[in-house]
């Protein structure tokens, strides 16, 4: 991420505030296409956030059940070593 580059939550406020410029009457036509291409980057710069948490989330919970079952398995080993394995 570059230092220009807004974080998540500032990329949706930019985008909420583009949205109401476009839906006002207001807007300068010469004005249009950068506001629509700021938007773009800001839709694109979201996604790829979006995607990079879901890959993060996905890994942590495979950790997680990689770490569980590696537990689970060690258990009757650890009952059969110390004797209280029925």
């Amino acid at each position: 991420m570059s230092e220009s580059e807004p974080g998540y939550a500032e990329a949706m406020a930019e985008l909420g505030e583009i949205l109401e410029e476009l839906e006002g009457d207001d807007l300068d036509v010469d004005v249009l296409a950068d506001r629509v291409r700021r938007a773009s980057e800001l839709i694109a710069s979201c996604r790829t956030r979006i995607a990079r948490a879901q890959s993060d989330v996905e890994s942590i919970v495979t950790d997680l059940a990689d770490f569980t079952e590696g537990d689970e398995e060690d258990e009757p080993e650890a009952a059969i070593e110390d004797g209280s394995a029925g």
